[in-house]
């Protein structure tokens, strides 16, 4: 089993665009790669992770239409959003406060490549991803539905002085059916993104019960399910939860209570 969610902030996506830009439905994140090396748009590096500072990054991101087609790209800094799943994706009615881009909006010809400067105006920590749209060009005018790309280049600022902080709330059921599980409210009270694992052992008068957590990154002041097992695994009784949890080196463990019904 594994934390309840996505684990990394980090990935390209093929979408499907209806025609005129109504509509922009996300795919299989594996498709992109493949896409690429068959002529399809790409973009690097995929992931930029560097101590928050102002300035330009170095090296800046390259597009690259490596289709016999020209198509037409509009690139927009963007904030991660994260659900209480631990789902995260781009905000897409937002931009990312504190970066500047080059170029927003440009052609680029069948095998052609261009490189986006992405300068950043402030000191402060963030968490976000470049967001690289491409279209064939004249798609607003072509009837149905346009197959095209969304490239997505994950940025880490991370702060020159990491703050480590989980709270955790009451393990609870929930879900349903073979959905239900039992979980960890846990929120990020720090100002790091990096990953957090551990380990959790359920005890009841019936035996114990005892797994890893896979890492899962939680976004600074986002509160996210942690999955500690099935119910599907457990009897239904009063369980103690011990759970284990490291970010960064410090660890913390906490004792909660939990009651499965059946």
């Amino acid at each position: 089993m594994s934390m309840v969610g996505r684990r990394a902030f980090a990935g390209v996506v093929v979408v499907a665009a209806v025609a005129g830009g109504a509509v922009i439905a996300r795919a299989d994140d594996a498709k992109p790669r493949a896409a690429a090396s068959e002529g399809g748009l790409s973009v690097g590096p995929i992931l930029v992770e560097k101590t928050a500072a102002a300035g330009a990054i170095d090296p800046p991101l390259t597009i690259a239409n490596n289709s016999s087609k020209r198509v037409d790209v509009t690139v927009a800094a963007r904030p991660w959003v994260q659900s209480t799943s631990g789902a995260v994706s781009l905000d897409r009615r937002k931009t990312l406060s504190g970066i500047e881009l080059s170029e927003t909006s440009f052609s680029l010809a069948a095998h052609a490549k261009k490189q986006v400067t992405v300068t950043v105006r402030t000191s402060a920590s963030m968490y976000g991803g470049i967001e690289v749209i491409g279209l064939p060009a004249g798609a607003s005018d072509r009837d149905g539905v346009v197959l095209g790309y969304r490239l997505v280049s994950s940025l880490r600022l991370d702060p020159e002085t990491p703050v480590l902080s989980l709270v955790a709330g009451n393990p609870k059921v929930t879900g349903k059916g073979s959905d239900r599980a039992v979980v960890l409210p846990l929120k990020n009270a720090g100002n790091t993104v990096q990953p957090v694992s551990g380990s959790v052992r359920l005890k009841s008068a019936l035996g114990t019960r005892q797994r890893d957590l896979d890492a899962l990154r939680i976004l600074p002041g986002k509160r996210v399910n942690v999955l500690l097992s099935s119910t599907s695994a457990l009897k239904p009784g009063s369980y103690t939860a011990t759970v284990r949890l490291t970010q960064g080196g410090k660890t913390t463990t906490l004792t909660k209570k939990v009651r499965v019904s059946g």
